[in-house]
């Protein structure tokens, strides 16, 4: 059986900074066939990655990779996975590269007008914001100049932060803010799960203290441009992941409705969100969302998340 292997075409942006990759070829061809030619008309599922937050540890391609491969064994299909940035699924799906399936983080825009409507949008993992101490358990006294923030990728950080009244607190890179924290540098740090691992890795005594009042971290994912039979197959590879959930904290990250870990993990579990954010926005509003965080506006900002 013939396999599909996308290529990508590498487009140096004018500022030298950016590189976008665009799946063509093959990948083009099989978004507008819905099938492989052969003895049993093997279906492709194409099914593309974002990462728009930080996980916990491991890779969510290579996990979606791993639940292909057992659905494939219940079903005469291949599943193939590529892992994109949200600035590339934008540029593909600008160019007319259109995927069977796209899992996201909440929040991304560019997106809303691919969605095959005929099927449920699912969240099959989420993460969330916490603050970290690795001498406190109280958390009573944290402020502006004791803690240090984790930036994030694509995520709402800081707005996370403005609803702690922390949205003033330094920001550093990911790895910089942790090491920070246990330098003693700040006592408390604002960051997520992969915090926690990376906390838990270091072999360190800590303190979580899960923040509730807002999330953007969930993974998402949607049919785009599958219809009929091939969307309906890519559906049941969508419900076949959620019915399967529990296999997720090989990536340290969380289902709701599930338990999944006795350790520091335990504190993220089982939690309701004041403010979320939806699946799907528009392009205006994550521009409006953006600027209510950069004037630091939280009346502004709760505006907007109720919304939606």
């Amino acid at each position: 059986m013939k396999k599909f292997t996308p290529k990508f075409l590498v487009l140096n942006a004018a500022c030298g900074l950016l590189c976008i990759c665009i799946v063509v070829g093959a990948l083009f061809f099989s978004t507008n066939n819905t099938s492989v030619q052969g003895e049993d008309e093997l279906q492709v599922i194409f099914v593309w990655q974002i990462d728009s937050f930080e996980g916990g540890k491991g890779s969510r391609a290579e996990y979606l990779r791993s639940q292909g491969v057992k659905f494939a064994k219940q079903n005469n299909v291949y599943v193939e996975v590529t892992a994109l940035s949200s600035q590339s699924a934008r540029y593909n799906l600008e160019n007319g590269v259109v995927p069977d399936i796209i899992s996201y983080g909440s929040g991304m825009y560019g997106l809303e007008s691919y969605i095959n409507e005929s099927y449920k949008t699912k969240v099959w993992c989420r993460g969330g914001y916490c603050l970290l101490s690795v001498t406190s358990n109280d958390f009573s006294d944290i402020n502006e100049q004791n803690t240090v923030i984790n930036e994030g990728k694509e995520n709402l950080t800081i707005a996370a932060a403005m609803f702690c009244g922390l949205q003033n607190s330094d920001c550093l890179k990911p790895t910089s803010a942790y090491v920070k924290l246990i330098n003693g540098d700040y006592k408390y740090l604002l960051g997520t799960q992969r915090d926690i691992v990376r906390l838990q890795t270091r072999g360190v005594n800590f303190y979580v203290c899960p923040i509730t009042q807002f999330n953007d971290m969930y993974q998402n994912i949607s049919v785009t441009a599958a219809t009929g039979e091939k969307g309906d197959i890519c559906n049941s590879f969508i419900e076949f992941i959620t019915e399967n959930s529990s296999d997720i904290s090989s990536l340290c990250l969380f289902y709701d409705g599930l338990n999944l870990y006795d350790n520091n993990l335990k504190e993220m579990e089982g939690l309701s969100f004041e403010y979320t954010v939806t699946a799907q926005v528009s392009k205006s509003w994550r521009e409006n969302i953006e600027e209510a965080i950069k004037q630091k506006d939280t009346d502004k900002l709760k505006s907007l998340l109720k919304s939606l």
